[in-house]
């Protein structure tokens, strides 16, 4: 406030002492108002800057206090690149692949006794049985007439041809009282009969073949597990066809 107050009283003086200047009441002045002499003793811009020179305004008590101080933040540790681990080797499954055996060739008695056979070892084996007709034998035959009369009269007419190896069959069924004339083992050796017969007379000769009920067993389940049943049941599946089927 101090400084303001010396610049305007020395504002003040400045202009009485132009204005006394100008009016010639100092004396020694020539004529009314000389600008040019007033501009020389007077420097106006000097003026003009005590007058603009203002000191600052006063700051507010709520700038002037100090800032609290604020502890600067500890710095973040950086955390230690991880130790580079080692690939691991990919996870090998160890349960055995799935696998198929099939015993084949088998008669009715058999196959049931390999099943329940099977049926006790478990270890997630599972049986799947399919049966099949299969020609066993060739029969050389005269068809049945129909009653006992009827096949010992035609008998007798085939033994009048020369032909004495027959007989009559008595058991019970569609070819009872039919003169059996031979059984072979091959479709060939049962024609070759056929043709003998048929050379001596007898027209009325025909072949059948005669089979038997094959079955299949068909065994899946772990290979490891069909490894260890098929090495116990060696004894049991001899002379039986073993086959691979899928699993």
């Amino acid at each position: 406030m101090v400084p303001l107050r010396v610049a305007v009283i020395v504002l003040i003086f400045a202009n009485l002492l132009a204005l006394a200047l100008w009016k010639g009441w100092l004396g020694g002045g020539d004529s009314d108002g000389q600008p040019e002499r007033l501009s020389n003793q007077l420097n106006a811009e000097r003026l003009k800057l005590a007058v603009d020179a203002r000191p600052p305004a006063p700051r507010p008590r709520e700038a002037i206090a100090e800032a609290p101080r604020t502890s600067p933040e500890p710095p973040v540790p950086t955390p230690a690149p991880a130790p580079a681990q080692r690939e691991s080797a990919p996870a090998t499954d160890t349960s055995a692949p799935p696998a198929c055996v099939a015993f084949a060739g088998l008669g009715v008695d058999q196959a049931q006794e390999l099943a329940a056979r099977i049926g006790k070892v478990g270890g997630g084996l599972k049986l799947n049985e399919s049966r099949s007709e299969q020609p066993s034998s060739w029969w050389v035959y005269i068809p049945s007439p129909g009653s006992k009369d009827g096949a010992d009269r035609k008998a007798a007419e085939v033994r009048k041809l020369g032909v004495d190896d027959l007989y009559i069959v008595p058991d019970a069924g569609p070819n009872q009282f039919a003169i059996s004339l031979g059984l072979f083992k091959s479709e060939v050796a049962a024609n070759r009969q056929l043709e003998v017969l048929r050379a001596k007379g007898v027209r009325s000769a025909q072949i059948a073949t005669r089979g038997s009920a094959l079955v299949r067993l068909e065994v899946r389940g772990p290979s490891d597990s069909l490894a260890t049943l098929v090495s116990d049941l060696s004894d049991h599946v001899k002379g039986v066809s073993r086959q691979g089927c899928k699993p």
